[in-house]
């Protein structure tokens, strides 16, 4: 397997699917996955943020063996307007009442971000990929994440830094993307920033993705890897707090988003 090749030993999954109330159907792949083997895999499902009468889901999401939270997408179509109007409130609270971590892809959306944080401070938020556009290229990736450091101030704001070769402006060991993630982690600590991978559109092969950040990140220490690597975003998401998902030693682990 391809995880064992490059030394990983866990994986979030968050599957690209159509937005759904019902996680298990929506996602039966990738939930089958997580309940053959839940102590490699888990996931972040969709919620239909069209539903708002399905907002009773939240409260035993995740009793669903495999599910640790939820994963919105806000790039456009109703979602983004729906974020825009101010209309989610009932989403947030659910979701901070019932302890579920909520994964967004929000890009250049820190402002709004940062209100549902201020309003929710129960509620745990983890940023894809450095809050950056998945198809967007930046000539300054430094700049480009600097709307993300402001939501450090935030305790219950994390980020994943997933997909960055992707966004990278030379070759591995892509020494481009080192002073953009050094910023960020100066911001948020090594406890709020999580290592991923995006693997389906890597240009690089996945232990290059791994090998970036435990060989090629000069100011992160042994200690600093452990949490950037896998601890920081199992406890983040309450991994072994879920009854469904068993423990498992060396948890480094990837983020497929």
């Amino acid at each position: 397997m391809e995880m064992d090749g490059a030394g990983v030993d866990r994986c979030v999954i968050v599957p690209l699917v159509p937005p759904g109330d019902d996680a298990t159907a929506s996602n039966p792949a990738a939930v089958a996955m997580a309940q053959t083997d839940p102590g490699r895999f888990a996931v972040m499902a969709p919620f239909d943020l069209r539903r708002p009468e399905k907002v009773p889901l939240l409260a035993r999401w995740r009793e669903t063996p495999g599910l640790l939270g939820v994963r919105l997408a806000f790039l456009r179509g109703p979602n983004l307007a729906l974020l825009l109007d101010g209309r989610l409130d009932w989403f947030w609270s659910a979701a901070e009442e019932a302890g579920v971590p909520v994964m967004l892809l929000a890009p250049d959306l820190a402002a709004e971000v940062g209100h549902v944080a201020g309003r929710h401070p129960r509620l745990r938020l983890v940023l894809d990929h450095l809050n950056l556009h998945p198809m967007k290229d930046y000539d300054d990736l430094g700049a480009a994440v600097r709307p993300l450091l402001a939501l450090a101030a935030h305790d219950n704001v994390a980020t994943k830094a997933s997909a960055l070769p992707c966004w990278a402006r030379d070759s591995f060991p892509y020494r481009s993307v080192r002073q953009p993630l050094e910023s960020v982690v100066e911001a948020f600590g090594t406890r709020r920033v999580f290592w991923g991978s995006d693997l389906t559109r890597l240009p690089c092969s996945y232990s290059e993705c791994v090998r970036l950040f435990t060989e090629e990140m000069p100011f992160l220490d042994q200690d600093d890897l452990e949490w950037v690597m896998g601890r920081g975003v199992m406890e983040w998401l309450g991994w072994d707090a879920n009854p469904g998902l068993r423990s498992r030693d060396d948890p480094t682990l990837h983020s497929k988003s």
